[in-house]
């Protein structure tokens, strides 16, 4: 029993700083992008006529009340440690269309607060129109570094817009980054987190800024006896309890005609499927079995793993962040990130299980292959330095020139390792798509 307790010393404080760093790419919107512009299901699509949420929410009401009630009884009956919608949040559909979008927002238990209006991101390459008119990041989400740090453009969208199904799709698997899943639980100290039922936060850091998001954004299926004994607050995520709640909303919103409700549910959807392709959301300490788990335990070496841990988080999402941003402001599309994204797999389909039990798998047994070769590649000051933190140093800004300054092979070597992960998010994205719409 002493070596569980010591366990949970290393995992519960390890969460508390992963927590810090929850984009597990950055920029899903131009991520997603180059297989968005390939994909046929999505460039063979007609263009969208928009329409606000409380205008989708409100023709389709009764309908959507039976959908939620379903889901939810779903959740109850396959979610293990699901957290039960409180009574006085059911959907109500006898309401006025005044209160609809809330009391929807409400439903699905999602941080209230933030607008939902509709918009689309424009990518770094494209030229705005006259027509266009940009609207800050602060209209959008509420999260102060994300104001300060982001420097995507955005145009604003009005009902009965034309837009396209690719720039609804890729701008949507952004969203959830923009608050969607913030201050949820009854200590966070939000009037919503107090009325959603889902208890008090089970790990990550509540007081920071982002922390609150990573039991939605984290899901850690394939843990093992041990670490799921010494932590049982690791078992209780949400990442499935969201895809399949927004690919049942896609896979409605489609059949009533609602298609761009329909690709804006799935792009959502898609955000999550994208961050569990990242092994540092399926696997709390990549590379560290049980026995070396208890060893930093028992060598005080605790903090400095949380550290290296962190880093090495941060300096793979730096790196793909310049990779992908210079490629797309060049528009090229060989580079071999970009290509890797757009690789076309016609067979792969979703199931109801394919997250927990496929891309959550893979992305677990691609945890150590990613963290040895950021060892081998990388500065051993940005990843093997415990004294080093990672964020907001010069060296995450310049994190190319820091690769490049390993010598010949470190930038074609580390590229290569983000490929691999960018295998796993292709298919998968391309899996998730094509279930919705042959769904339809």
């Amino acid at each position: 029993m002493t070596k569980v307790r010591g366990l949970v010393c290393v995992i519960a404080p390890l969460l508390a700083l992963q927590s810090a760093m929850l984009h597990a790419w950055s920029d899903h919107a131009s991520l997603a992008w180059p297989l968005m512009r390939v994909m046929p299901e999505v460039q063979t699509a007609e263009p969208l006529r928009v329409e606000t949420l409380s205008e989708f929410v409100a023709a389709e009401r009764t309908s959507i009340a039976d959908l939620l009630n379903d889901h939810e009884q779903w959740a109850r009956d396959n979610l293990e440690h699901y957290a039960a919608l409180p009574a006085e949040l059911v959907f109500d559909p006898a309401l006025p269309d005044a209160d609809v979008e809330l009391a929807f927002l409400n439903a699905i238990r999602v941080n209230p607060t933030r607008s939902y209006q509709p918009y689309r991101q424009v990518m770094s390459f494209e030229t705005l129109s006259e027509q266009d008119a940009l609207i800050a990041v602060s209209e959008l989400t509420f999260l102060q570094g994300t104001i300060a740090s982001n420097d995507s453009r955005y145009v604003g969208l009005a009902s009965g817009d034309l837009v396209s199904a690719a720039t609804v799709l890729s701008t949507a698997s952004d969203e959830p980054d923009f608050g969607l899943d913030i201050g949820l639980y009854a200590d966070n100290g939000t009037e919503h987190g107090k009325r959603y039922g889902f208890g008090n936060q089970p790990f990550g850091n509540p007081n920071l800024e982002y922390g609150s998001q990573a039991p939605f954004h984290m899901g850690f299926y394939h843990l093992d006896w041990l670490t799921s004994l010494a932590q049982p607050g690791l078992l209780q995520t949400y990442p499935l309890y969201r895809t399949e709640l927004y690919r049942k909303l896609a896979v409605f919103a489609f059949s009533t005609g609602h298609d761009y409700w329909g690709w804006r549910f799935m792009g959502w959807g898609l955000h999550y499927v994208g961050d569990l392709a990242q092994p540092y959301h399926a696997v709390p300490l990549p590379d560290t079995g049980i026995l070396k788990s208890l060893w930093i335990v028992a060598t005080g070496k605790t903090g400095e793993a949380l550290q290296l841990v962190s880093n090495r988080h941060g300096v793979i999402e730096a790196f793909q962040k310049a990779i992908v941003a210079n490629a797309l402001v060049e528009q090229d599309w060989g580079q071999s990130t970009l290509h890797e994204v757009a690789q076309l797999s016609p067979s792969a389909l979703w199931a109801r299980n394919s997250l927990a039990q496929e891309l959550t798998r893979d992305s677990a047994a691609g945890a150590a292959g990613l963290d040895q070769a950021l060892v081998q590649y990388a500065p051993p000051k940005l990843v093997s330095d415990p004294a080093f933190e990672f964020s907001q140093s010069p060296e995450e800004a310049a994190i190319l020139d820091a690769i490049a300054a390993q010598g010949e092979g470190a930038e074609e070597g580390l590229t290569a390792s983000l490929n691999q992960q960018m295998q796993r998010f292709t298919y998968f994205a391309q899996a998730w798509i094509r279930g919705i719409l042959h769904s339809q």
